[in-house]
């Protein structure tokens, strides 16, 4: 018997104060979840997160990306747009499916591709190597897995660039990950990288659209600092 549709895609994912995680039912019911295809091409840590990407192709001469949660891949197109190899990766067979329906034209460039995966699956990265990773609005959704995440990426990925995008919420408003953090100055903390940028974007109906790219690679940090100096 299948469940019946619910109203507000955000009850697929938490839903007071818990994590549901009904990703591909939602994907199935809601044809534009999280306004990916609308609102959010036009948020300003997406346009930020480009702009750091444009800066490390021209910097640090990277030339392959993975995007971690990408449902329907608009900003996975983006990021290829700028001439990087770029692979969307998402747990939804539907929203993939999707995915590869709207960016078939670039698809056939061979410079963007879409795969299912889960986020705790490291084989794909560890074998793919991307130069940067970009996790735009999933960590909340990973938080039981992003310990290893972290791990793996020191471990087996350490030449690799992580740009992570997450909203927070003003005090009082979240109820779910509040053990993790709850700002940006606790995300830094915890993901324990070295930041070549970060900063947040204040909303005015509340709360706010964080950033920070980071490496753990000392040469890469310090040859960023010493282009930021001149």
């Amino acid at each position: 018997m299948s469940k019946k549709k619910k109203t507000r895609y955000q009850d697929y994912v938490i839903k007071d104060g818990r994590l549901v995680g009904r990703f591909e039912e939602m994907y199935r019911d809601h044809t534009d979840p999280w306004h990916q295809s609308s609102r959010e091409i036009f948020s300003s840590e997406k346009a930020v997160g480009i702009n750091l990407i444009q800066r490390l192709q021209r910097n640090m001469y990277i030339q392959k990306a993975v995007e971690l949660g990408c449902g329907f891949g608009e900003y996975t197109a983006r990021i290829a747009r700028t001439g990087l190899q770029t692979h969307g990766l998402d747990i939804s067979e539907t929203a993939i499916a999707k995915a590869r329906e709207r960016h078939a034209g670039m698809l056939s460039t061979g410079r963007l591709n879409f795969s299912v995966a889960r986020f705790d699956d490291f084989d794909f990265l560890a074998s793919y190597k991307p130069d940067i990773i970009v996790m735009p609005e999933i960590t909340w959704y990973v938080l039981d897995d992003l310990a290893g995440f972290i791990q793996f990426l020191k471990e087996k990925l350490p030449d690799t660039f992580l740009l992570h995008m997450l909203m927070t919420y003003e005090l009082g408003v979240q109820a779910y990950g509040k053990n993790y953090f709850t700002n940006l100055e606790e995300i830094l903390l915890f993901f324990n990288m070295k930041y070549l940028e970060s900063g947040k974007v204040n909303l005015i109906t509340g709360g706010s659209r964080t950033w920070f790219l980071g490496t753990n690679n000392e040469q890469y940090y310090q040859k960023w600092l010493k282009e930021a100096e001149q």
